[in-house]
């Protein structure tokens, strides 16, 4: 799936540049879930409509323990506002659905999906990534995917990376809305 609407149902995978999956039905003992159990996972969440739609992000919490006070809120107030666009999803794009949004996952990172479940349209997943640039990151997503949009939260926790942002906790909120057909260019 192309990048724009990849972000409908993972949308902190692309934003932040991490990648990895699983699927609970697979996994045995809690074991990582392969790539391929997590696509098998995604087919479950319903196929978007094609159209325009509009996407909002906003960090929701930041925190940044050991940065000096100053720098933490103007990162803080930088990051705090909201960040708004909009994309036109085509039909073959839709058409494909959500798994095809894992074909570069884990490149460059050791990342794996502890959880990726999809009951209906409720997405559940957790997934933990290390790399030696990065250290490394636990992120949860957790929200619901519709033919017409998405609501997903996102909470990401990084250690062992270098500073400033080193050790950081960060909450996102992503809603996706169909707004209608795409318009004419």
């Amino acid at each position: 799936m192309n990048g724009k609407f990849g972000i409908m149902a993972a949308a902190g995978l692309a934003a932040l540049a991490l990648a990895g999956c699983g699927s609970k039905d697979d996994a045995k003992d809690g074991a990582p879930k392969s790539i391929e159990q997590v696509k098998k996972e995604a087919e479950k969440l319903v196929k978007p409509e094609p159209g325009e739609y509009r996407q909002v992000m906003e960090i929701k919490s930041l925190e940044v323990p050991g940065m000096p006070k100053e720098a933490a809120e103007q990162m803080k107030g930088a990051m705090k506002a909201s960040q708004e666009g909009t994309f036109c999803l085509t039909k073959a794009d839709a058409d494909r659905g959500f798994k095809d949004m894992f074909n570069d996952v884990g490149k460059g990172n050791q990342c794996t999906y502890s959880k990726f479940d999809v009951d209906g349209g409720a997405l559940d997943a957790q997934m933990e990534c290390q790399s030696q640039q990065a250290g490394k990151a636990v992120m949860k997503m957790k929200g619901t995917v519709t033919e017409k949009g998405s609501d997903v939260t996102i909470a990401m926790d990084t250690n062992g990376g270098p500073p400033p942002m080193g050790t950081m906790k960060m909450t996102m909120h992503m809603t996706t809305t169909r707004l209608g057909d795409c318009k004419a260019k």
